[in-house]
């Protein structure tokens, strides 16, 4: 048996980083870590600990060219379009697959890619069977 459990991600400004994660996306604050900085978020299934970078600049990579990217389904990519939008995120393409151009004037109908605070690509979808899981 295998099952992926957690992901960590480095950022240059935890507490932006966990309002993106925590009331953008909806993800569960789960508490500090020992170290009363590092913390943990949950969608009830997978950890995703938000670590801090202490590194030199990053250089923001344009979409399309990232190292990696995160996917997140949600009951409804309207509304969590809406709460990213309410918290500043940046929405950069319309529709994960064909990744259109993000028009602001009319919110994306059921996915869309949005960076999280660190440039970091996030696929966001409201279609069940968007990925494989079995």
């Amino acid at each position: 048996m295998i099952v992926l459990r957690h992901v960590a991600i480095r950022s240059q400004d935890l507490a932006r980083t966990r309002r993106f994660y925590e009331d953008g996306l909806g993800l569960t604050f789960l508490g500090y870590q020992s170290d009363g900085v590092a913390m943990d978020l949950s969608d009830g299934s997978c950890n995703l600990r938000l670590l801090p970078y202490e590194g030199a600049a990053r250089t923001p990579r344009e979409e399309g060219t990232e190292f990696i990217h995160l996917g997140f389904l949600v009951d409804d990519a309207g509304r969590a379009y809406r709460r990213l939008a309410a918290i500043g995120a940046d929405v950069v393409r319309d529709d994960i697959h064909e990744r259109r151009q993000h028009d602001p004037s009319a919110p994306p109908p059921h996915s869309f890619k949005v960076l999280d605070p660190d440039g970091n690509v996030i696929d966001v979808s409201d279609h069940q069977t968007e990925w494989r899981t079995g």
